[in-house]
């Protein structure tokens, strides 16, 4: 897509009420406060152009990894406090990088230019002695800083501290009680002077070979003189009020993330000038703890992660982070999917609970399990050596098996098939409230891809930059779980990708909002959907919501929609199916049939207005409600061809049932739409029971193979504690035996193996492919298909 910068705005602002449209272009000259000089003048550290977000000032290119990173498997935590037979020992493990602290919120550790307070309780030399024996056990150096804690600096530069709240004074601290001071702002003047600080460390200390920091972000928002400053200069306005509600605010955000991204391009480009093979390996805020999902407004943008050369992402896997769902191995997808599929780290945090935090009671096989799944999904699992000592033999026992599979985890890219979109927009400016989002949004993305897993349907996530003709090109399907915020370039860009030939799977409001979380009058893919939007079913939910829905909604819900739209969507239906259609194969004639079932969920009311789209699947009010509705069904399940594509649109959204009120069926339609959809058959087919997570990757690393990673997610307790404080401390393992794998008849594999067992696997050609049986399953295995030399297809 070409860049954005002020060209796609207009259309939307051409529907904004004066106000909003006055602000829209004060907001559009943003763009010339953002010089791009960095990607431009040093293009041998960038790669592909990405696509456009608002006020991109020009062409955003992801950063090139450096190549030493791309074989790094062992991230291991903790050696600098370690002493020298337990650095050995880690290194023996495969441990490849660690962390070596250079500033702390209080003091710099070396005899620094910049910041004055040098440490009292580090010698000089203990820098020096740290790197020697690093570069002795060949370890790569992790340097770190603190980026937005440092109480020289905070006490020094009062108009550099963060301001929460607008109109708020610069906050005071009292610096003998707490000498770290308090956060500061990294969109202003700081940011720069962090970054000196860090070229200072790398010129005096050329050994280091990566820079980690906990807090990159700009927290949402910031009211200090810098901030406001610039932005009244761009747009002649004053920051709004923290408030998602309000348009403005949204487009501040856009704002402030560009001023963001813009700090990590400077960065880099500064230190591989002295370095070229300097990389970001850096904590990040994805998914890996669910309240990462919920922090709205968002303090960083996803496609931040783009710009670091390694992301790592704290791996939360208790109660609060939804442990006993499919939300970890998603938090795993997703941070491998925000590197544009490169390189990922996940720290699995050894928890018991996380309410008391601790490391009580905690199973050894646990530790196997979380550190399998991170593999699984595409990311390397970082961990914490240093552990207490009932945990120590487990963290190294877990090392141990990274490193047995490590000749498979490099350099590698997911197969692709199905597409299955993860909006950073929609979160943020549809989602728009920390309590609800996952309800209103996170629910529908993740039972869809709860649904792929369980019928091992390959599945890959995107974000919002892959949602363009060429990016789109290689999958077979898409699958937009109620993807409601697309700008007009991505829209266009589906249509292209389905009138190619491409498959496309839509839920509810896809499309319906712009890239700000603006409603539009009607879907902007609804030339490709074939429906016409028509505002919520008038049954559904009894007395009260019928009333509700009598009253209507806000009368221009193109300008603005009330708090209470997605609590007015949420419904108790009878659904009824065409039982001829492709929805009534297999098991769903014995869970659906002819009969009518309960589908509790959110719906909108459609009518198909596209050439041949027709509905086979149909919302009904339940006996006794809304009389005289039971002859005016509304569509649930809407499908047509879109020039060579095919599609399937859900007013009814099976995807967010299938998560938070699940039905077998609700399953069994996702799965139909998907495959139905598709141009082609998927490249794998496993047959296995649902807990088995299946990811297929190809990797390219002294010739080229297929990387099939299979997951026991079974849990032996059967989750029999109270539902909400569950979490998985598994302490055994089930095996699975006769797993069936077949690929796809496109492939002329060669050797098939097992790993890290080592097992040759013997290859029976049959109709659909070549299939191999694997023998047992304990938690993690690995199908490697050697692939012949120019007779497979690529990615």
């Amino acid at each position: 897509m070409a860049p954005a910068a002020a060209g796609t705005e207009e259309e939307p602002a051409m529907r904004h009420c004066a106000a909003t449209a006055s602000l829209w272009v004060g907001l559009a000259a943003i763009a010339s406060s953002f010089p791009c000089p960095a990607q431009e003048a040093d293009p041998s550290i960038w790669g592909r152009t990405i696509m456009a977000q608002p006020f991109d000032s020009g062409p955003f290119r992801e950063v090139r990894v450096p190549d030493w990173l791309e074989d790094v498997t062992g991230c291991g935590y903790t050696l600098s406090g370690m002493d020298s037979k337990g650095r050995e020992r880690a290194a023996a493990l495969g441990v490849g990088i660690s962390e070596l602290g250079f500033v702390d919120p209080f003091y710099a550790y070396y005899d620094s230019k910049l910041l004055k307070r040098r440490s009292p309780h580090v010698p000089l030399d203990r820098i020096d002695r740290d790197i020697a024996e690093y570069r002795r056990l060949g370890v790569r150096i992790l340097g770190v800083y603190p980026p937005c804690l440092q109480g020289e600096v905070y006490e020094l530069h009062p108009d550099w501290r963060r301001i929460a709240e607008k109109d708020g004074p610069i906050p005071q601290v009292d610096m003998k009680k707490y000498p770290h001071g308090g956060m500061l702002c990294l969109l202003g003047p700081y940011g720069d002077f962090f970054i000196d600080v860090l070229a200072e460390i790398l010129a005096k200390f050329p050994d280091v070979d990566a820079f980690s920091f906990d807090g990159l972000h700009y927290a949402g928002v910031c009211y200090c003189g810098n901030c406001r400053a610039a932005f009244r200069r761009a747009t002649g306005g004053e920051i709004p009020k923290a408030d998602m509600d309000d348009p403005a605010f949204r487009r501040y955000q856009h704002w402030a993330d560009r001023r963001m991204e813009g700090l990590i391009v400077r960065m880099q480009a500064r230190l591989k000038r002295i370095k070229p093979g300097v990389a970001l390996v850096t904590w990040t805020t994805n998914a890996g703890r669910f309240g990462h999902f919920l922090s709205i407004p968002r303090n960083m943008p996803a496609r931040m992660n783009l710009l670091l050369d390694a992301p790592d992402q704290e791996f939360w896997l208790d109660e609060t982070n939804r442990g006993a769902t499919i939300v970890p191995a998603l938090a795993n997808a997703t941070i491998w999917a925000m590197t544009g599929h490169r390189v990922a780290f996940s720290e699995p945090y050894l928890m018991s609970h996380g309410n008391p935090y601790g490391k009580d009671s905690f199973p050894a096989h646990e530790v196997l399990r979380r550190m399998m799944l991170a593999l699984t999904y595409g990311a390397s699992p970082s961990i914490a050596v240093g552990q207490p000592e009932t945990l120590r033999g487990a963290v190294e026992a877990g090392l141990r098996e990274v490193k047995r599979r490590k000749p498979w985890l490099g350099r590698k890219r997911p197969e692709p098939w199905a597409a299955i979109a993860l909006s950073d927009n929609t979160r943020n400016f549809y989602g728009r409230d920390p309590a609800k989002v996952e309800e209103r949004y996170l629910a529908h993305v993740l039972g869809a891809f709860r649904a792929a897993v369980e019928e091992h349907l390959p599945s890959t996530i995107v974000n919002d930059w892959d949602l363009n003709a060429r990016d789109l090109a290689k999958f077979k399907v898409l699958v937009l779980p109620n993807t409601a915020c697309l700008d007009a370039a991505q829209a266009a860009g589906i249509d292209a990708f389905v009138r190619g030939g491409g498959g496309l799977v839509a839920s509810l409001d896809a499309s319906l909002f712009d890239e700000f979380g603006e409603p539009r009058d009607g879907f902007a893919l609804g030339p490709a959907l074939g429906v016409s939007y028509r505002g919520l079913p008038e049954f559904g939910g009894g007395a009260a919501a019928g009333q509700a829905r009598r009253e209507g909604l806000d009368v221009n819900f193109a300008k603005a929609i009330g708090p209470d739209y997605w609590e007015k969507r949420k419904d108790v239906f009878d659904y009824r199916q065409d039982p001829s259609s492709f929805l009534n194969r297999g098991r769903m004639e014995a869970y659906v049939g002819r009969e009518p079932v309960v589908f509790k969920g959110p719906a909108v009311r459609v009518v198909p207005s596209g050439d041949g789209a027709s509905a086979i699947g149909t919302l009904h009010p339940r006996p006794g409600e809304a009389p005289g509705a039971a002859d005016r069904p509304i569509p649930a399940v809407v499908v047509r061809r879109h020039g060579k594509g095919k599609v399937v649109y859900l007013a009814a959204g099976f995807d967010a049932a299938y998560y938070l009120y699940a039905y077998p069926y609700h399953r069994l339609v996702l799965a139909s739409a998907i495959r139905w959809a598709a141009s082609a058959p998927p490249p794998v087919e496993v047959e296995a029971p649902m807990c088995v997570h299946a990811s297929l990757m190809r990797q390219v690393k002294d010739g080229e193979r297929l990387v099939l990673h299979l997951f026991s997610d079974l849990n032996t307790t059967a989750f029999h504690a109270l539902p909400d404080r569950d979490v998985p401390l598994r302490e055994e393992a089930v095996p699975i035996p006769d797993i069936r794998v077949t690929f796809g008849p496109d492939y002329r594999l060669g050797r098939v193996h097992l790993e890290p067992e080592g097992i040759d696997l013997a290859v029976e050609r049959v109709a659909g492919g070549s299939r191999v049986v694997v023998p047992r399953l304990e938690v993690h295995s690995m199908v490697v298909g050697e692939l012949e030399p120019g007779r497979s297809p690529g990615p």
